[in-house]
């Protein structure tokens, strides 16, 4: 199946940026995980942050919370500690609190703005 939505990911320092646009199916979650998994290989050996942009995201089909769930798994086992969700739909928080439910190393913070999600994290001493 052709893939659906579309992200960017880049590195800065010890922050992980996830920008997700549209509406993703489980081929892009998969390629998402495998991707993220490999440029995050240089930081997790010890604690880190993560800063995911949900703005333009519309949501994700129902066949990938099983693959998120064992991705958010590795990542608790992985040093993330820091997370700030920047959402613009409060269903986006619903829908992620059920599968960040297994984040229990990691402080989890939703903001509707960048500014707000970015100060946090930059008041984080890691």
């Amino acid at each position: 199946m052709e893939e659906h939505g579309s992200y960017d990911l880049a590195i800065e320092e010890k922050t992980h940026i996830l920008k997700a646009y549209g509406s993703w199916n489980f081929e892009t979650a998969k390629k998402w995980g495998a991707e993220t998994k490999a440029i995050l290989n240089g930081i997790i050996d010890k604690p880190w942050v993560c800063l995911v942009d949900l703005s333009q995201w519309e949501l994700a089909t129902p066949d990938i919370r099983t693959y998120v769930h064992d991705f958010n798994l590795w990542l608790n086992e992985n040093n993330l500690k820091y997370l700030a969700v920047v959402y613009s739909l409060h269903l986006q928080v619903e829908v992620l609190k059920i599968t960040h439910v297994v984040l229990t190393n990691v402080e989890i913070k939703y903001f509707d703005n960048h500014k707000d999600a970015n100060e946090w994290l930059n008041s984080i001493e890691l």
